[in-house]
């Protein structure tokens, strides 16, 4: 699905691209992977891959017809209730399928507190924001970044038990980190 997500990138204007953002890396990850690994991965499961595949392809049928309906219609703010209970059940779906997926360790999913940090794009500030929060005695749950389209940081969302994030916020801003939180 990633890959297929990511090949309707590959005609689009570098305009259209530069606009896209971490919900589009997100989904589109896995596509940077060795196309020769998951080739023998999809070939190695083909029957259960098969099976998933038609039902994905449904899914998306559905929304295709309920956002056609919509667009067709112009009941872009008003009407087409059975389009838009098509795709708010879809999308719920999805999130009932994501809160299954497991969390750390294998264990029941943990809702995480989190504070974006602003890291200078030079050697060693990554390095210096591990350290800070090491210093400050919290753990980093997880972590995602990003790089800020045509600034000179980059953007650390880091995640730590919500008991501790206070903690953390007051820690680092202490060691002149500049924060969204």
């Amino acid at each position: 699905a990633a890959s297929v997500v990511a090949a309707r990138l590959e005609p689009l204007s570098e305009t259209a691209v530069a606009l896209a953002g971490q919900g589009v890396r997100d989904v589109t990850r896995i596509a940077a992977s060795d196309p020769g690994l998951w080739t023998q991965i999809l070939v190695g499961n083909a029957p259960a891959v098969q099976q998933v595949l038609a039902e994905v392809i449904a899914d998306l049928e559905d929304l295709s017809g309920a956002i056609g309906e919509i667009a067709r219609d112009g009941a872009h703010d008003l009407g087409a209730p059975g389009s838009r209970a098509v795709i708010a059940s879809r999308l719920a779906a999805g999130n009932a399928g994501h809160a299954r997926i497991p969390g750390k360790h294998g264990q029941a999913p943990t809702a995480y507190g989190s504070v974006i940090v602003l890291v200078p794009d030079e050697p060693g500030q990554l390095g210096r924001l591990f350290h800070d929060v090491g210093e400050a005695g919290v753990n980093i749950e997880d972590l995602r970044l990003d790089h800020a389209k045509g600034q000179p940081f980059g953007l650390a969302e880091i995640f730590v038990v919500p008991g501790v994030l206070g903690h953390l916020i007051d820690s680092l801003h202490e060691r002149g980190w500049r924060m969204h939180v």
